[in-house]
């Protein structure tokens, strides 16, 4: 089971990570298959992932996939797929000025992951100051 928390202050950007989305920097056309993201992922081994590629990048094939972290670094995801036929990864150049970020995200499959703390205190937002009466 998952739960949905809003954070009162807490930009959508910053909610989407606590909810375990990360956005992808690489992906490698090997077995098992190497996943970059671009900032520490905080997820755990054992974790079942999916993916969402925008067409512009490529490896359309991982779409509707699902994989297992078998291994991972801070901002690195060793998953248990074989994508050396898939067709490459690569961000678009130029860079549309609108699209969607390739991402990998947890299909609540996995591990327990628990919520990212928040990074101020509630107080140093406009809604933080309503929540609190005005007091700033």
């Amino acid at each position: 089971m998952s739960t949905v928390m809003y954070y009162p202050g807490y930009s959508q950007v910053q909610v989407k990570m606590n909810l375990t989305w990360q956005v992808i920097a690489s992906i490698t056309q090997e077995f098992p298959m190497v996943i970059t993201t671009i900032n520490n992922h905080n997820y755990v081994a054992g974790m079942q992932i999916k993916f969402l590629i925008p067409l512009a990048f490529g490896m359309q094939q991982l779409n509707n996939l699902r994989g297992q972290v078998t291994q991972l670094t801070s901002n690195t995801l060793t998953i248990n797929i074989d994508s050396t036929n898939f067709t490459p990864f690569a961000y678009p150049s130029p860079l549309p000025s609108a699209y969607t970020f390739p991402t990998v995200f947890s299909d609540s499959s996995g591990p327990y992951l628990p919520p990212l703390p928040l990074p101020y205190a509630n107080e140093t937002s406009f809604e933080g100051a309503i929540y609190n009466g005005g007091e700033v």
